[in-house]
């Protein structure tokens, strides 16, 4: 059998920075627990599909209202990870961080 866990993208396919263009709480839909923070970026790379990106954080990087104003904001990860989940038959990209930061900021 073949799990998500199984196709890893390649490291070459990834960016150093990605363009945010929304943020959603992350709830664990078993317990109800917050957990954090998604963070929906454009992947360049692979025709700018889209990747929500998990963050355990109980701060919030940037809001929605915040992303709406600027317009384009740029942010990069640490510890970035990701797999391919298998829902309704369905291959998608899932994805978590140890942090976020807005691009060119230390």
């Amino acid at each position: 059998m073949i799990k998500g866990t199984d196709f890893i993208l390649n490291p070459d396919k990834l960016e150093e920075q990605f363009q945010l263009v929304e943020v959603s709480e992350w709830i664990d839909y078993t317990t109800k627990e917050k957990l954090g923070f998604n963070y929906t970026v454009l992947f360049p790379k692979l025709k700018f599909e889209k990747v929500k990106v998990g963050v355990r954080s109980p701060q919030q990087l940037v809001s929605n209202e915040e992303l709406e104003q600027k317009g384009q904001i740029l942010v990069s990860f640490e510890g970035l990870h990701t797999w391919a989940s298998f829902y309704n038959n369905r291959v998608s990209v899932k994805a978590e961080a140890v942090t976020i930061k807005k691009a060119g900021i230390k």
